[in-house]
């Protein structure tokens, strides 16, 4: 069955105006993919088919983790599928109900997180829609489609604030670093400090044994330092070892920051749909936010967790 992925249209038009936008404005027409098969793929299908094995056994953890759940009682290709014929049929409601069922049971599928983001667009939450869409680079940092479509997201959400309170901004907890690793997955960077390692040893054993080339080795040599410790770095940031909590955004347009977990309390501030945010605490439904140098508390179901 060839993918439902076929029209890709030109996104430089996107977010010029406010309002809910049509999907193709998001870089598609429809869902990617039409079902998460469990035997050998479309060969034309744009990403590489999963083998079956694989997901015979993504479908028994996730049946497993929703046991007397509604997404125990069907596989996960027919919850799939439900979604795309609602999204078709421009049903945004049941195809977000859909995709979630599939989050619910265990499934991290970049095409089922784009997706999902794409009718939360079409529900004109765009604030879930980041989400989803960061959910998807999460697990494939190099998906172009899904970085295209977070950017759009976040400019309509940029020209609501500056309609409504002149000139804005959204709010970001991504550091620089953060912002130059976000193409690479943490599998490649890993590769890379590996083979990097090796270089280097090949380098500097080649440094002692070809004196006559010893100047040009040294350079190659320093080179090679260089990306070994850039890269080492990187990974560490995309492991987030230097941040404090887990990444979350906004999912509703104005979400007050509290001094304590209780409605009643003095209110620090206020954060806004799409801001990013750092999650430092969690008690009950409240969670403690780091956003934009300020902390307070906020309630759960006000934010989304990226991680």
């Amino acid at each position: 069955m060839p993918s439902l992925r076929q029209a890709i249209v030109d996104r430089t038009a996107v977010a010029r105006t406010l309002g809910r936008r049509d999907a193709c404005s998001f870089g598609v027409r429809r869902p990617r993919r039409p079902a998460l098969h469990l035997g050998a793929g479309d060969a034309r299908e744009r990403r590489p088919r999963r083998s079956a094995a694989a997901l015979l056994a993504l479908a028994a953890f996730g049946l497993l983790v929703g046991l007397g759940s509604p997404a125990s009682a069907q596989s996960l290709d027919a919850i799939f599928t439900q979604g795309r014929e609602a999204y078709v049929a421009g049903r945004y409601d049941d195809a977000v109900a859909a995709w979630e069922r599939l989050r619910e049971a265990g499934v991290r599928d970049p095409d089922v997180e784009y997706d999902l983001g794409l009718a939360e667009v079409q529900r004109g939450r765009y604030g879930a829609a980041m989400l989803a869409f960061e959910r998807a680079l999460r697990v494939e940092p190099g998906d172009e489609e899904a970085a295209a479509a977070l950017e759009s997201a976040r400019r309509v959400l940029a020209e609501r604030r500056a309609a409504r309170e002149g000139a804005a901004s959204l709010g970001s907890d991504a550091g620089f670093a953060e912002v130059l690793v976000r193409p690479f997955s943490e599998p490649l960077l890993a590769w890379l400090l590996l083979a990097l390692e090796g270089l280097l040893f090949v380098l500097v054993v080649l440094l002692f044994r070809l004196p006559r080339l010893r100047a040009a080795l040294a350079i190659a040599t320093a080179l090679a330092a260089v990306l070994f410790v850039a890269t080492g770095a990187g990974l560490l940031v995309k492991r987030r070892t230097f941040q404090e909590g887990r990444r979350a955004l906004v999912l509703v347009a104005d979400a007050a920051l509290r001094e304590g977990p209780d409605v009643r309390t003095a209110q620090r501030g206020e954060a806004h749909e799409g801001d990013g945010l750092r999650v430092l605490d969690e008690e009950e439904q409240w969670v403690l936010v780091e956003a934009e140098g300020r902390r307070g508390w906020m309630e759960r179901e006000h934010v989304g967790f990226v991680d």
